[in-house]
């Protein structure tokens, strides 16, 4: 491991260097397909919908629950579905993503590889008490003594102890001979540690045994059968599926798997994972020693919400939580900073699905109830003008903020004693932004401006780290009108212009990244406005619709006038900015990395390479790289007017 950990250490430094380009040390491919989004084009098989009330479930609940969710800042909600019975009976995206379009998922596919593994044991190819060292006999070192007590099981529970974690998959193209040479913490079995190249060996193993990809396989005997046909799954250099990580999928194909098991491996009639897998895949195999889940089943973590619940967890808030008792499933995708069950979201719903009151009959239909539930995701949709939102304080204050399906949101607001002040200041901004957009923006059309510092992209770190997809860094940023209605940004990146249109007025535009031949999905809305020196900003937010992130990209123009001999402040007369100074951020922030840099024990690296790194954590430049990685994070750039 000391090598892979000093690898992490090293692309840490370049990132917070400036370096740009390919940095990594692991090859680059294009490998993500466009997302298909005209279901039309595929043979697919819906989950069935229900009301709540008909599955014994009150629409209240979930109304309450939901609206929560979407006020709690921390919990950055993206998507969530609600299942009772094998029928969906309250799903919402929030704006602007989409229940359709497909998401990352995280560690969350880490159970489906065990669905793999229970179906090569149940067919004689495997047993749970192989040994790595017999299936990999080809491939080992023949002195890695160590690595012949780890069984396919201790991969299983993450108890392998085996020191090669996530931070291999920074280190070099090989991932599966980094994994069997590499050194042990601890004895395999005797305890747990969570560890994404486990999985990783899982899929190494189906390769293996079978000659196909996990992927393929998978996508033979599980996913066609289940009707999940818009799903991909990331690779390593040399071809075999990442098993831990990489997978983008559906929430509501997310939902078929934990319906699956709750169904014993069963679907449609055919037995697609073995009875006796599902259930001992959702048994106490190991204890974490962990307040939240104390155990661990194969590749899924057992939770003690209810009698018998379990999760399928990935990070950032990708999860299938299952409860077998009241025969229910919750699915979640967010983009909020939890690592595994422990975020505001995630305690937020297993706390409620303790308290939930459900019945084995259908319940008296509730036409009041279930139009408020009906309402409340369409407005968080953002899909549809059918029904009105109360925009603060109900139905008293008589503000109503409506969605018109179009991508302009109005705001009507009723006279009364009790005129919300929040609708006030809201249609206050609303024209205050339209005075600067008409007074600003035809004087920046067609100008330019090149940055000082080209080492930041509009790729979060986070998605670079994860796809080994690196920026070439951002050089230039123009500005242009289109047909007089249309406002763009471009943003010159490598060989690459982004053209992103600006959703003023609250609109959002989707527009498409290409990076290195990977297409990505985003939503931007951009709103105008001034900062505390009067400057104008042109404030923008751009969602990565597949992915958790968020990139936040905010224009501060100087107020040196370029086209004005007087070279007055551009606030006070229209003028053209001779400079401009851009403040990015991205969510999940600079935790993540952090966290990750936490991880690295200097301890464990040695050699060299461990004497180096060890006064870098422990003697005292550890801050100095912290307060770097962060400045990468929220970094400040400024830029000169060149065209």
């Amino acid at each position: 491991m000391a090598k892979a950990g000093l690898d992490v250490g090293e692309l840490l430094l370049k990132i917070v260097t400036g370096e740009t380009g390919e940095i990594s040390k692991v090859d680059y491919a294009p490998q993500k397909p466009d997302f298909i989004e005209n279901p039309a084009f595929v043979d697919e098989t819906p989950l069935e919908r229900s009301l709540p009330e008909e599955e014994g479930v009150g629409s209240a609940f979930f109304t309450s629950l939901i609206r929560r969710l979407s006020e709690n800042k921390d919990c950055k909600m993206h998507k969530v579905m609600f299942l009772r019975h094998g029928k969906v009976i309250a799903e919402s995206s929030f704006t602007p993503y989409a229940l359709d379009m497909w998401h990352v998922s995280y560690s969350m596919c880490k159970s489906i590889v065990s669905m793999a593994i229970g179906i090569l044991v149940s067919e004689g190819k495997l047993t749970v008490e192989d040994k790595l060292s017999d299936i990999f006999s080809s491939r080992m070192n023949p002195f890695a003594f160590r690595k012949k007590t780890i069984k396919v099981k201790h991969l299983l529970n993450m108890s392998s102890g085996v020191d090669f974690n996530e931070a291999g998959a920074l280190s070099g193209n090989d991932w599966r001979k980094g994994f069997l040479e590499a050194g042990s913490k601890f004895e395999p079995g005797t305890q747990f540690e969570y560890n994404s190249m486990n999985t990783y060996m899982l899929s190494a193993i189906v390769t293996e045994i079978t000659g196909q990809s996990l992927f393929q396989f998978c996508r033979e005997r599980i996913f066609i059968p289940m009707g999940i046909k818009r799903i991909f799954w990331e690779s390593c250099p040399q071809n075999i599926t990442k098993g831990g990580w990489g997978l983008f999928i559906r929430t509501e194909d997310m939902a078929k798997f934990g319906q699956l098991y709750l169904q014993n491996g069963k679907w449609n009639g055919v037995q697609l994972i073995p009875e006796e897998w599902v259930k001992e895949s959702v048994s106490h195999q190991i204890e974490t020693g962990k307040d939240d889940n104390e155990h661990y089943g194969y590749q899924l973590w057992i939770n003690d919400d209810r009698p018998g619940s379990y999760a399928f967890n990935g990070m950032l808030g990708q999860n299938v939580f299952v409860y077998p008792d009241i025969d229910m499933i919750v699915v979640t995708n967010a983009g909020n900073a939890d690592l595994f069950q422990t975020s505001p979201m995630a305690i937020m719903i297993r706390n409620s699905m303790k308290e939930i009151e459900v019945f084995d009959h259908a319940l008296e239909k509730d036409f009041k109830a279930e139009s408020e539930l009906h309402a409340l995701c369409k407005s968080l949709s953002g899909e549809t003008s059918s029904f009105p939102t109360i925009k603060a304080g109900g139905w008293k204050k008589r503000t109503v903020a409506m969605t018109s399906g179009r991508t302009k949101r109005k705001v009507a607001e009723f006279e009364s004693k009790r005129a919300s002040f929040k609708a006030s200041v809201a249609s206050y901004n609303v024209r205050n932004e339209n005075m600067l957009i008409a007074t600003w923006l035809h004087k920046l059309n067609g100008k330019v401006y090149e940055l000082e510092n080209k080492t930041f992209g509009i790729f979060p770190i986070l998605m670079q780290v994860v796809h080994n997809n690196f920026t070439d860094g951002i050089s230039k940023i123009g500005f242009r009108l289109f047909d007089s209605n249309f406002f763009f940004i471009d943003i010159y990146e490598g060989t690459q212009i982004y053209s992103l249109r600006c959703g003023f007025g609250g609109k959002r535009y989707v527009n498409t990244i290409n990076m290195h031949g990977e297409n990505y999905k985003v939503s931007m809305t951009s709103f105008c406005t001034t900062d505390e020196y009067n400057r104008l900003v042109i404030r923008n937010e751009i969602s990565f619709l597949e992915e958790a992130c968020v990139r936040t990209f905010n224009i501060h123009f100087e107020d040196s006038a370029y086209d004005r001999e007087d070279k007055k402040g551009t606030f006070i007369h229209p003028s053209v900015p001779t400079g401009i100074e851009i403040r990015l951020n991205e969510t999940p922030g600079w935790d993540i990395l952090v966290d990750g840099m936490n991880n690295i024990a200097p301890e464990g690296l040695g050699g060299m390479h461990g004497m180096i790194f060890n006064r870098i954590i422990k003697g005292g430049v550890k801050d100095v790289l912290l307060e770097a990685i962060k400045n990468s994070i929220q970094p400040v750039i400024h830029g000169i007017l060149i065209k």
